[in-house]
């Protein structure tokens, strides 16, 4: 609804950039869904806006834009064709980190032993109660072991990114890759409990002195609709 407006772009990128002021940054643009046709010409201002942003206020950004409507999932088979790296942080655009410090060589080693897939950064200053049930104990006193799969920000495997989507999405998926990937851990922990557990290996940053919050929300959807019901696996 903001668009062409994009504020709430530029705080995410300089929420990166304060951690990772070199580092590349892949910006995917979606194109424009049947439903929200009436929005395109914003829309298309705003990718005209961001694409100058990009060379003149910000460096080492690859816009990769579609032109058709392929959502998170076929925008992250377009994002992994471009990665060479092992691991990847995946960033939704209205969800920034904070500034407060991340210790992003130990996680990155604890990534790379292969003690965990994927490490994310939480939106709350503890863990919530709600979500108790799928919190799994302290490991290697900086992660909290977790069957809560969320697209919030984290840190992860570039393979295990790749094994996620050709195992549990189609070629022509059109969905939000929570929406799948939720489901799916929480039911290999329900069914093979620790087994389940070990088959994806998630973690939340939980370092042990003071709030755990690394990450919050701009909401750039602005309480609108998500579509659910056109969502295909």
């Amino acid at each position: 609804p903001r668009h062409p407006d994009t504020g709430i772009l530029e705080e995410t990128l300089d929420a990166i950039r304060h951690h990772l002021p070199h580092t590349e940054i892949m910006v995917t643009f979606d194109g424009v869904r049947d439903e929200q046709a009436d929005r395109k010409a914003d829309y298309d201002e705003y990718v005209r806006r961001c694409l100058n942003l990009f060379q003149t206020r910000y460096r080492n950004i690859l816009p990769l834009l579609h032109d058709e409507h392929q959502h998170q999932t076929g925008l992250m088979r377009t994002a992994l064709e471009h990665i060479d790296t092992d691991l990847l942080l995946y960033v939704e655009h209205d969800t920034p980190l904070t500034t407060d410090p991340i210790l992003w060589e130990q996680i990155s080693r604890f990534i790379e032993s292969r003690a965990s897939d994927l490490v994310r950064f939480y939106h709350e200053a503890t863990l919530q109660k709600a979500h108790r049930h799928m919190h799994h104990g302290r490991e290697h006193v900086l992660y909290e072991r977790t069957s809560q799969w969320s697209q919030r920000p984290h840190l992860a495997s570039t393979s295990f990114y790749r094994r996620i989507m050709a195992d549990h999405f189609t070629p022509q998926a059109k969905s939000f890759i929570e929406d799948r990937m939720h489901g799916v851990v929480d039911e290999a922990y329900k069914i093979r409990g620790r087994d389940g557990l070990d088959q994806y290996r998630l973690h939340i940053y939980t370092p042990h002195e003071g709030s755990i919050q690394r990450s919050y929300h701009t909401d750039g959807r602005a309480g609108g609709p998500k579509f659910e019901e056109t969502m295909t696996f």
